[in-house]
C-alpha cells in the first residue's frame, strides 16, 4: 500500500523500495525460453535440401506417369488388355499404400537422408530395368518394385524440408512440394509418347530413370540430423507397425475433420491418376491423335487449372 511504501522511505531511506509480489520480471529469462525459430543449418543447406528433395518428387512422379504414353505402343506390341495396361499403373499405388508407414518409421529411426537415398536409388533402378522386361509379368514385378521405393517417399521429404525450415515459412514450402507431383505426372505424361517415337517405347523408361538415379547419389550432400526424440508413451506406440496403425485409427476417429480430409485426399487422387492414366489413350482411341501428340495434348488439357 501506499501508507507502507511512505513508511519505508522515511525509516530506510538508503534501501531500495520493495516492489509487490508477482510484478517482477526476468526479460532476459523469458529470451532464453522462447523458442529460436529459424533455420537447422542455416539458409544454403536448407535450399538446398528444398531443391533437391522438390526434384527428386519431380522424378518420382516422371517415372511413376510414363508408363501411360507407352500404351498404344504397348498394346500393339504385345496384345495387352485394357485391364492389364491399367494394372501397370495401380500396382504402384498399391504398394505405395502398403509400404508408406513402414518405410516412414524406418526412416525415422534410422536417417532420412539415407532412406531418401534408397528409396530414390530403388525406384530410379527399377525404372531403368523396364527397358529390359521381355514379358507382361516381369514389367508388372518391376512397377511394384517402383512403387516400393516410392513408397514413404512423401512424408520423410516434407518432414526433412520441415525440419531444416523456421516454422514461419514451412506451409509455403510443403505446399510448393506437394504441388511438384502434379508437374512430375504432366512432364512423365509427355515424355513418354516423345521418346517412344523417336527410340522405341522401352527407351522411356532409361531415359527417364537416370536423372532419378543421379540426383539420388547427389542427395547425399543433404545434410541430415538426428530424429527428435520423442516421449516415452508416443514411443511405446511405434515400436510395431499394428501398434502405429491402431495409433493413426484412434487420432483418425477422434478428429473427424482429419478423418474427411484424408477421404477426399484419396477420392480425389482416384479420380486425378485416372485422368493421367487414360486420357493419352482417349485421345489416341477416339480422336485419332498419334501416341506422340497424345500425350502434349494430355499436358495441355491437365495443366489448364494452373
Amino acid at each position: 500500500p501506499p501508507s507502507a511504501i511512505r513508511m519505508h522511505r522515511a525509516c530506510a531511506p538508503d534501501l531500495p523500495v520493495p516492489k509487490p509480489e508477482g510484478t517482477q520480471m526476468d526479460l532476459h529469462a523469458l529470451d532464453r525460453d522462447a523458442p529460436k525459430d529459424d533455420y537447422l543449418f542455416g539458409p544454403g543447406p536448407a535450399w538446398f535440401a528444398f531443391a533437391m528433395t522438390l526434384g527428386l518428387m519431380i522424378f518420382d512422379y516422371v517415372d511413376r506417369q510414363v508408363i501411360v504414353s507407352l500404351f498404344p505402343y504397348m498394346k500393339a506390341e504385345w496384345d495387352l488388355s485394357d485391364k492389364q495396361l491399367g494394372a501397370l499403373v495401380s500396382v504402384v499405388s498399391v504398394t505405395v499404400a502398403l509400404g508408406a508407414l513402414p518405410v516412414a518409421l524406418f526412416a525415422d529411426r534410422v536417417s532420412r537422408v539415407k532412406s531418401i537415398v534408397a528409396m530414390a536409388t530403388v525406384w530410379s533402378l527399377a525404372t531403368i530395368s523396364c527397358m529390359w522386361a521381355r514379358s507382361y509379368g516381369m514389367l508388372l514385378a518391376l512397377r511394384s518394385v517402383v512403387g516400393l521405393g516410392e513408397a514413404g517417399y512423401g512424408s520423410v521429404g516434407a518432414a526433412l524440408i520441415a525440419s531444416h525450415f523456421p516454422a514461419r515459412m514451412r506451409g509455403a514450402l510443403l505446399a510448393g512440394f506437394f504441388a511438384s507431383a502434379s508437374v512430375g505426372s504432366v512432364l512423365g505424361v509427355m515424355l513418354g509418347g516423345v521418346i517412344a517415337t523417336h527410340w522405341g517405347w522401352k527407351a522411356a523408361f532409361g531415359v527417364v530413370g537416370i536423372p532419378g538415379l543421379i540426383l539420388a547419389l547427389l542427395y547425399l550432400k543433404v545434410r541430415d540430423y538426428k530424429t527428435v526424440a520423442m516421449n516415452p508413451t508416443l514411443e511405446a506406440k511405434r515400436q510395431s507397425l499394428g501398434q502405429t496403425v491402431r495409433h493413426v485409427a484412434l487420432i483418425l476417429a477422434r478428429s473427424r475433420t482429419m478423418l474427411w480430409v484424408c477421404i477426399g485426399g484419396a477420392a480425389q487422387l482416384i479420380v486425378v491418376s485416372a485422368l493421367w492414366s487414360w486420357l493419352p489413350s482417349f485421345l489416341n482411341r477416339v480422336h485419332g491423335v498419334s501416341p506422340a501428340q497424345a500425350g502434349g495434348e494430355a499436358k495441355s488439357r491437365t495443366t489448364l487449372p494452373f
